[in-house]
C-alpha cells in the first residue's frame, strides 16, 4: 500500500481531538483532504457528530484513518499545538513533532475498519439540501418543553418505551412534540429525547440549521442539525426510531449512549 505523508497544523487538530474526545470513548475518524480536517464520533448507537475544519494550508495528500481513544487522550495535550506531520503506511500512523529538544514520534494503528458506525452511517455524512433556519434558543426551548410533556405522560403511567419526541416537517414548518409513539405521515419523526438534547448541547450558535433526510425504507430517517462557528462546521444527524417498533431501543448507561 502507497505510503502517504502531509504536513498537518496541530492547532486544528488539537482544537478538534478535544471536542470529539468530550463526546466518545470509541476511536474518532479523522479524514484530512486538500483543505478540510474532519473528524467524527460516535455518540451512542444512532448519534453521530461531524466537525470539520478548513486547513490554513492546502494538503499534497489525502488520509482517512482512526485515532482511538487512549491517542485521543494524548492528542489533547497542548504539546501538540504545533506544525505537525502525519504519515501513513497501509493501516499504520505515524504522527512526528519538533522542539528545541529533539524529535518526536507516536504511532498507533489506524485502521479506518475500526470505527464502528451508527445503522444508517453512510447517509448520515451528508447535510440535507433543503433545511430550517432557526434560532437556538426558540428550537432549545421546544425540545425541553418536549421533554417535560414526556415527563408528565410518564407520571400518568404511559409506559416509557413508548414515548418519544417528535419532529414534524408538514405544512412546510418545523414542529417539536414530546408524545407516544404512532404512526402518521412520512413527515413525522421520532426521536430519542437524551439524543435530541444531547444534541443541543454540541451545537449552540445563535441560529442553527435543522433538516431530515429520509432512509430508503420511508419509515425511518435522520435528524440533521448543523451549526457553523468561525473556523469550524458541526452536523448532528440523529437516527430516528421506528414507528413500527412502538418502542425505544434500550441505551445503556453512560456519556457514550
Amino acid at each position: 500500500m502507497t505510503n502517504k505523508q502531509v504536513s498537518l497544523d496541530g492547532q486544528v487538530l488539537w482544537a478538534g481531538i478535544r471536542r470529539a474526545s468530550a463526546r466518545t470513548r470509541e476511536s474518532i475518524l479523522c479524514m484530512v483532504t486538500r483543505q478540510t480536517l474532519t473528524l467524527v464520533a460516535r455518540s451512542g448507537l444512532r448519534l453521530l457528530v461531524t466537525w470539520r475544519y478548513p486547513l490554513r494550508q492546502r494538503v499534497s495528500q489525502e488520509l482517512l484513518f482512526t485515532i482511538p481513544a487512549a491517542i485521543a487522550s494524548l492528542l489533547r495535550d497542548e504539546v501538540f499545538r504545533r506544525p505537525l506531520q502525519v504519515q501513513m503506511d497501509g493501516p499504520r500512523v505515524s504522527l512526528t513533532f519538533h522542539d528545541e529538544q529533539g524529535t518526536y514520534e507516536l504511532r498507533w494503528s489506524g485502521d479506518p475498519g475500526n470505527f464502528s458506525p451508527p445503522e444508517g452511517y453512510a447517509q448520515m455524512f451528508h447535510v440535507p439540501a433543503h433545511m430550517v433556519e432557526v434560532s437556538y434558543l426558540s428550537i432549545s426551548d421546544a425540545a425541553h418543553q418536549a421533554v417535560a410533556k414526556l415527563i408528565s405522560l410518564e407520571q400518568a403511567d404511559v409506559p416509557r418505551t413508548k414515548l418519544a419526541i417528535l419532529v414534524d416537517f408538514s405544512r412546510s414548518r418545523l414542529s417539536i412534540n414530546g408524545q407516544e409513539i404512532e404512526g402518521g405521515e412520512p413527515t413525522r419523526y421520532y426521536f430519542d429525547p437524551r439524543l435530541i438534547i444531547r444534541a443541543l448541547e454540541i451545537v449552540r450558535t445563535d441560529v442553527i440549521k435543522v433538516g431530515v433526510t429520509p432512509l430508503p425504507d420511508q419509515q425511518r430517517g435522520y435528524l440533521s442539525i448543523v451549526a457553523e462557528e468561525p473556523g469550524c462546521f458541526i452536523h448532528c444527524a440523529l437516527l430516528s426510531i421506528g414507528t413500527e417498533t412502538q418502542k425505544l431501543y434500550p441505551l445503556p448507561p453512560g456519556r457514550n449512549q
